[in-house]
């Protein structure tokens, strides 16, 4: 978690403590499904409700953004599927957060580009050499 009252904070952009915040809500919500499968795991009902705040606070904190990139219909769909408490429709939500933080490049992973040996000569060409 940030530490607000640590004076090297300060120093930070807001767009990275934002980023930091945003990534520290999806590790909570990950962080809730562990609790929730390993509970299941060893034969009790687990309880979604703690999967469903963390779920639903990562939401609002993408929401704006969300709302932007899609279209009104389709943002009021997300809305009303962030509503639901059943664990299918959680993992879904969790699934589409993801690959949103994944398409704006914040838990990209494999963004290096792959190099293949053979293609020199167009590497070359691409880079203004010959």
């Amino acid at each position: 978690m940030v530490d607000f009252n640590n004076e090297t904070t300060v120093g930070i952009p807001a767009i990275d403590v934002v980023r930091i915040l945003i990534l520290q809500r999806r590790a909570d919500v990950i962080e809730a499904f562990e609790k929730y499968y390993k509970t299941e795991a060893n034969g009790i009902d687990g309880s979604t409700s703690l999967i469903y705040a963390r779920l639903l606070s990562l939401f609002m904190e993408l929401q704006g953004a969300i709302k932007r990139r899609y279209k009104e219909e389709k943002y009021l769909e997300f809305v009303k599927d962030f509503d639901s408490t059943d664990i299918v429709q959680m993992k879904k939500n969790f699934y589409f957060l993801n690959e949103y933080l994944d398409s704006i490049k914040l838990t990209m992973i494999d963004n290096k580009k792959q190099y293949d040996r053979n293609s020199w000569e167009t590497d070359n060409k691409e880079n203004g050499i010959r």
